[in-house]
């Protein structure tokens, strides 16, 4: 039972130092007014990345960038909500895991390995990360209410 409890504890604080780092990402591309241009130049002209990640980047990435400038920070800002506020949770952290092997695959290395480490394992141990969250909180504090 102790082990339970502990286990949850420290899973949650993963969720949420994981959802801060993808929240303060967001956040510092929107303030940075990101541009995803200059990744397609660098993976187009590098030898760094797959060949079929360098081709759907000169095909798909390329004719649709003011697109991707809006996606990846909306992406960003909204896996670290979800996982800060344990909404939608399974879907931020999947989500996550896409991002961090994108990030990966186009050669920036930076954080995003242990972004997706841990984000593996918050989906390993996903009953435990769950445990407390916006919603558990609700329903406490709604039982308490109903009980006095």
């Amino acid at each position: 039972m102790l082990v339970e409890k502990i286990s949850a504890y420290v899973l949650t604080l993963l969720r949420l130092l994981l959802g801060f780092s993808w929240l303060q990402e967001g956040i510092f591309k929107v303030q940075a007014h990101f541009t995803i241009q200059g990744l397609v130049n660098t993976i187009d002209g590098g030898t760094a990345s797959p060949g079929w990640y360098q081709h759907f980047f000169s095909t798909v990435v390329s004719s649709s960038v003011p697109l991707f400038n809006f996606l990846i920070p909306a992406g960003e800002i909204a896996i670290g909500l979800g996982l800060i506020f344990g909404i939608l949770t399974r879907s931020a952290i999947l989500a996550a895991c896409f991002m961090a092997i994108n990030y990966w695959l186009a050669n920036m290395i930076y954080i995003y390995p242990i972004q997706l480490m841990g984000s593996i394992i918050l989906l390993a141990c996903y009953n435990q990360a769950t445990k407390y969250r916006l919603l558990s909180l609700w329903r406490y504090f709604k039982k308490r209410k109903l009980a006095s």
